[in-house]
């Protein structure tokens, strides 16, 4: 198989997004805007993007081999996690984003998803395969209170304090307004 590089992959990648067009399953996605940790590694997201539509590929069962071959361990062939494979052209694809899937011919509940870790074929990265969990608590998705945030960006190491911009101007903000 030859390489595919410059043009071609591109084309590839179009024709990806083509096949997710026809017969993915449409979806919303959100990313995370600054995203942070705490001391222990976890995760802290204060907020999301608007919900974008988009369609996915959803592997609720996928092999030992698949995960194997995008370099992830599998120790347990019986717990394997739930996989979606993306379009490579999908804005700030990252750990933490969330993918919402609304059922399609019921009027099922929509599932909540949180990307874990993110891979692609070195061969022909036309897509990007998120391993994903289900979220079961959607009030867990933020971290932060705005307390908490107000907190955490008024240390010294932060030089701008809120609501001032680069020169050192004040301006005011929605919330402000509302408060």
């Amino acid at each position: 198989m030859a390489n595919l590089i410059q043009s071609d992959i591109k084309l590839f990648r179009k024709r990806y997004d083509e096949a997710l067009e026809m017969r993915g399953i449409p979806c919303t996605y959100q990313f995370p805007i600054i995203p942070d940790t705490n001391i222990q590694g976890e995760s802290l997201v204060d907020s999301y993007s608007a919900p974008m539509d988009t369609s996915i590929f959803f592997e609720s069962n996928p092999k030992a081999k698949t995960l194997k071959r995008f370099g992830w361990v599998v120790e347990n062939h019986e717990d394997l996690p739930f996989l979606i494979h993306c379009s490579w052209n999908l804005p700030q694809v990252q750990k933490d984003s969330i993918f919402s899937i609304a059922g399609q011919y019921s009027e099922l509940p929509e599932r909540v998803f949180r990307v874990t870790e993110i891979a692609y074929d070195l061969q022909a990265p036309d897509h990007i395969v998120c391993k994903i969990v289900p979220v079961y608590d959607k009030t867990q998705l933020l971290g932060r209170t705005k307390t908490e945030r107000a907190n955490t960006f008024n240390k010294s190491n932060h030089f701008l304090k809120s609501n001032t911009d680069f020169r050192g101007d004040y301006y005011t903000t929605k919330a402000d307004k509302e408060v």
